[in-house]
């Protein structure tokens, strides 16, 4: 996990932003405080800036539930953990259910809100750590040449090197060639991982 825990806190209530962020601010955590889900939006680079987001459930304007589902049609936006001062049970269902990390109801324990940020953080860099081996995956499958892509393609559609070989009308060793090129470019060990890492780039 990185060190450094970038939390945007986005709460209505001012008292609530002074609170928690001086709390913390006192733990190690980088904050930046919120009115709302609007102005968090209009901040550039909002994704890449924060690891995570603590926001409160009912506000003006955007709810905490909207921005999360916003926030959610970019794979690699920061966990968010909703918070509220008129939590139910089926309101925190909900908003499990819709992707929250968590949903912590006011007043709330704040080494409860430390631990679930920390672990809300580490879930964020796993998923931004595996988006980032993806994009390398596929740019290295995209790198291929074109002879290499269609033996690759043919393998992992299962096809044996002799039938890769007479559908593309070249002989088995050339096929062999250009596999264990593919495998070695690739970083795989063997026909099932690369089949695991075309299919987790796609």
């Amino acid at each position: 996990m990185t060190d450094l825990i970038r939390l945007a806190l986005i709460d209505d209530d001012d008292a609530v932003l002074d609170a928690l962020s001086l709390y913390l601010l006192r733990n190690g955590i980088s904050v930046t405080c919120f009115s709302g889900a609007e102005p968090f939006l209009a901040l550039a680079e909002k994704e890449a800036a924060f690891n995570c987001v603590v926001a409160d459930v009912k506000m003006p304007g955007m709810s905490g539930v909207d921005l999360m589902l916003h926030l959610q049609q970019n794979p690699g936006s920061p966990a968010v953990i909703l918070i509220t001062g008129h939590g139910d049970i089926d309101m925190a269902v909900m908003a499990i259910k819709a992707g929250a990390f968590d949903f912590l109801e006011k007043p709330f324990d704040e080494i409860r809100l430390l631990d679930c940020i920390r672990r809300a953080v580490s879930l964020t860099e796993e998923r931004r750590a595996e988006l980032a081996q993806q994009s390398a995956m596929r740019l290295r499958i995209s790198s291929l040449p074109k002879r290499q892509r269609e033996v690759m393609d043919l393998a992992i559609s299962g096809l044996s090197n002799k039938e890769i070989a007479h559908q593309l009308k070249i002989s088995p060793r050339t096929v062999e060639g250009h596999r264990a090129w593919v495998m070695q470019r690739l970083g795989a060990r063997n026909l099932a991982e690369l089949i695991r890492m075309v299919m987790s780039s796609s």
